[in-house]
């Protein structure tokens, strides 16, 4: 192994749990909340402009977006675990095979889906829920059209992005995210307002940024001790597969599931009115916001988890685990407050439209309901995971949008009657509850085991 990589493999294996943690998290913390923020940057900007059409088409697009994330991270994930715990037991050549071939299958799906999608475009959008009004339709289908070109560079990026934060170095898949989400940001007021390229102007500032990103991921690629891009490393065989495809399905799963709930959410949704969509994405982007953070920890929590299982630390795995869920939920409880009291605020930052900031104020604090619970049920998902249980893992991830939350969505319209939208508003947190309960029953099994070693 390299002096790098074994360098970076003692400090995993032997340094104190908490501060480990501290220092692999903060980066992850911050990687996600630029992903966050990636999302809010067009939300934001095309919420100047006034218009709930438009601001609609955002969350329309974003139930795409989030769709292509969970290809990236499925492949990404799926090679990443596989990656940790090959360098965990000394095995670096296999960790090599595993990332060139992930991103192998990663780049190859992205292309084959913007070739496929581009002349469907508008139909895709339609399909998405975009067909609640002419308007929505075809702002949705300009916005979409511009994402699939980034697709094969959105799809690569996210699972290199895993890949090197999984093997321990945090902060260089972090700046590669930085970079892409700055560029973003400076360029979506340039495009939209100083070019007058309006809505569409979000869409390509977006695109660049996502080239920008992956461009940087690649180049710390070959830098810091990481593994280095490839494709001309791969092994398609069984073993492989099995690790990339079946080790990443819970990631894809709980993505994919994800984007298919925003979708009947959209349609359903759209039977209340434009505004009412605008509301959910409105307050589904600061939601995000607290959860994501939680995201980070856990992902800083992985690849302790990961190597010091694959090197028999188990030990380290539990206290790893314990704290990991106890300042999770300690930061839920405090952000969920400040989130309910401060819920106007809030909202106003990403609309101006008063029909949208009524409802996305109260969709917001009812989403406070099961804020605090979101810790533990993502860490248990992630331990089922890291441990090499992917089955298990794979049914708590699909949990909360789908044996909870697509049900609910056709339920609680039944049980809530005549046109109240409160039976949309509720289903969100309402899944999130039956979720956690379901994470902490098949997670607690394996926790067991760990006290017994």
């Amino acid at each position: 192994m390299s002096e790098a990589i074994t360098s970076r493999r003692e400090r995993i294996l032997t340094q104190p749990i908490l501060p480990l943690l501290i220092r692999m998290s903060i980066p992850t913390i911050i990687g996600m909340l630029i992903m966050t923020i990636y999302n809010l940057t067009d939300t934001f900007f095309i919420g100047q402009l006034g218009n709930k059409s438009m601001t609609a088409a955002i969350g329309i697009a974003f139930s795409f977006v989030s769709f292509i994330q969970a290809l990236g991270f499925w492949f990404g994930y799926g090679s990443g675990n596989s990656m940790s715990r090959a360098l965990g037991a000394k095995e670096e050549k296999q960790a090599i095979t595993i990332s060139s071939t992930g991103l192998l299958l990663a780049t190859i799906s992205g292309i084959l889906l913007t070739v496929l999608l581009l002349p469907v475009c508008e139909s895709l959008a339609a399909f998405l829920g975009g067909n609640a009004s002419e308007d929505l339709l075809r702002y949705s289908t300009e916005y979409i059209r511009i994402i699939l070109y980034s697709v094969p560079v959105s799809i690569y990026a996210t699972a290199l992005y895993n890949q090197i934060r999984l093997c321990g170095n945090a902060k260089d898949a972090m700046l590669g995210l930085m970079l892409g989400m700055l560029l973003n940001m400076v360029l979506d007021p340039i495009f939209i307002f100083t070019l007058k390229m309006g809505f569409v102007g979000a869409g390509w500032a977006t695109f660049a940024g996502q080239v920008a990103g992956a461009s940087m991921l690649t180049f710390l690629s070959f830098k810091n001790g990481n593994i280095h891009v490839s494709f001309t490393k791969f092994q398609l065989n069984k073993t492989n597969l099995y690790h990339i495809l079946i080790g990443g399905a819970p990631n894809f799963s709980r993505q994919g599931i994800t984007s298919f709930a925003a979708i009947l959410l959209n349609i359903s949704a759209a039977a209340y009115g434009e505004e009412v969509i605008a509301a959910l994405t409105v307050a589904g982007r600061i939601a995000a916001m607290c959860y994501m953070v939680v995201i980070g920890w856990g992902q800083g929590f992985q690849p302790i988890c990961a190597m010091n299982y694959g090197a028999k630390k188990y030990d380290r795995v539990k206290k790893a685990l314990t704290l990991s869920a106890l300042v999770g939920t300690i930061f839920l409880i405090i952000a969920d407050i400040a989130v309910f009291c401060g819920a106007h605020d809030l909202v106003s930052l990403l609309t101006k439209n008063p029909e949208v900031a009524y409802p996305a104020v109260t969709i917001l604090r009812l989403q406070c309901i099961s804020l605090p619970l979101m810790g533990i049920y993502a860490l248990s998902s992630m331990f089922m995971q890291n441990i090499g249980r992917y089955y298990t893992a794979l049914i708590i991830s699909v949990s909360r949008q789908g044996l909870f939350y697509i049900p609910l969505l056709y339920i609680l319209p039944l049980i809530i009657t005549g046109g109240n939208p409160l039976a949309i508003y509720l289903v969100q947190p309402l899944a999130d509850i039956f979720a956690f309960v379901l994470g902490l029953i098949l997670a607690w099994p394996a926790f067991r085991d760990l006290l017994h070693n």
